[in-house]
C-alpha cells in the first residue's frame, strides 16, 4: 500500500504543477499562445495523437495552426497524479474538452495527458506531453461564446492581496 503522507515540500510542488496545468488550460481557452508556450521547456516534446513535435518553436507553430480551426476550445482538467523526484517529475491528467470549430460544429472530448516535467530556474515546465483522446462525440453548442479577458498578474505580496480583496467587495 502506498504511503499517503506527503511532506510540505511535496504538497507545494504538487500545487505548483497543478498551477502549471491551470495556466495551460486558461491559455487554450483564451487562445493566448504566448502564455501557453511559456508552460513548455525549450527542448520540450509534444506527442499529439502519435505524432511528436520537438522544440518550443515547432510546438508553438503547431498550436497556432490548430487553434485557427476553432471558434473556441475549453479544457477542464480533473483527475491528476504526480511523482516528483527533485527537479523532475512525471504525472498524468484527465480532461474534459469542449470545442466549436469555425464551421459551427461542436465536439465534446475526454482526454488524457501523460507528462514529464522539469524544474528550470525554480519554475516547473512541461518537458514532454503525450496526448490521447479517450472519447470524442458531437456536442450542440447553439449559444454564443464570450471569451474572457486576461487577468492581471497574481498579487506578489499581502498588500496586493488586501487591495484585491477590497476591490472585490466594491
Amino acid at each position: 500500500m502506498q504511503d499517503v503522507t506527503k511532506s510540505h515540500n511535496d504538497l507545494a510542488e504538487e500545487i505548483t504543477l497543478r498551477n502549471l496545468m491551470a495556466q495551460y488550460c486558461d491559455a487554450v481557452t483564451r487562445n493566448d499562445s504566448s502564455r501557453w508556450i511559456n508552460c513548455w521547456s525549450q527542448d520540450a516534446q509534444w506527442n499529439l495523437l502519435g505524432n511528436t513535435v520537438s522544440g518550443k518553436e515547432a510546438i508553438l507553430t503547431l498550436f497556432q495552426q490548430m487553434m485557427t480551426g476553432f471558434e473556441f476550445a475549453l479544457m477542464i482538467p480533473s483527475t491528476c497524479q504526480f511523482e516528483v523526484n527533485g527537479d523532475s517529475a512525471t504525472g498524468y491528467w484527465y480532461l474534459q474538452e469542449f470545442t466549436r470549430d469555425s464551421n459551427g460544429n461542436g465536439s465534446s472530448l475526454f482526454s488524457r495527458y501523460e507528462d514529464r516535467y522539469i524544474k528550470q530556474e525554480g519554475n516547473w515546465k512541461f518537458k514532454r506531453r503525450s496526448y490521447q483522446i479517450l472519447y470524442s462525440g458531437e456536442a450542440l453548442f447553439t449559444g454564443a461564446f464570450h471569451p474572457t479577458k486576461a487577468l492581471s498578474e497574481p498579487p506578489n505580496n499581502t498588500d496586493d492581496v488586501e487591495a484585491t480583496s477590497e476591490n472585490a467587495n466594491l
